[in-house]
């Protein structure tokens, strides 16, 4: 086997990673237009594209595993096998983030379907936040632990603390979308569960 086809698995799981982040970059910017626009049929697309994301999860998963099982077989790849660990921590948070992000664009169908208004400054917080992914991927796609984006998701996690609030349930099931994916994205970058918790500051 050729070092190429070695370094295959190793260069996979981060790829894989940051191909997740990018994803969930790309449903939240997607959601931020359904929110401004308010249009169904986009809306109803958004949701069947996020139907699909489980295999990108699995993908991760199978990546990760084929990964470790290369630098527990070789011992002249004991020097990845750090690296490797610390993206095979990522999968849970990753996954538990794209979840979020799927009921997030489930809350935002139904609002587009029902013609409901949705508070200004939530369009522009979801952007922000895709924004913020698409740091993460940046830097997974790197073999980097996503340290250099965490400012970012901070003060997106901040800044839904100081949004106004909305009587419609549904319009407040995004809200608290956003901040479970802050706090997941939080995860990604190094921070322990509760310290990802913690970095929210209670809505208004």
């Amino acid at each position: 086997m050729c070092s190429s086809d070695l370094a295959a698995p190793l260069r996979r799981p981060r790829e894989q990673a940051a191909a997740v982040a990018r994803k969930i970059a790309q449903l939240l910017r997607a959601a931020s237009d359904v929110m401004v626009d308010g249009e169904v049929t986009p809306a109803l697309e958004l949701l069947a594209d996020a139907r699909t994301t489980d295999r990108l999860i699995r993908e991760l998963q199978a990546a990760a595993e084929e990964g470790m099982a290369v630098v527990s077989s070789s011992p002249f790849r004991i020097r990845h096998r750090e690296p490797l660990r610390r993206m095979v921590e990522l999968v849970d948070p990753l996954d538990r983030a794209l979840r979020s992000t799927r009921v997030l664009v489930r809350q935002t169908t139904i609002i587009a379907y029902r013609r409901l208004p949705v508070p200004a400054s939530y369009p522009g917080l979801t952007a922000d936040l895709a924004s913020a992914a698409d740091a993460i991927a940046r830097e997974l796609h790197a073999d980097r632990i996503a340290i250099a984006a965490r400012d970012e998701v901070l003060a997106v996690g901040a800044a839904t603390g100081q949004v106004e609030r909305s009587d419609i349930l549904t319009a407040e099931a995004i809200l608290a979308q956003l901040r479970a994916i802050v706090a997941d994205l939080l995860m990604v970058t190094g921070m322990g569960q509760l310290e990802a918790t913690d970095a929210l500051p209670p809505p208004r």
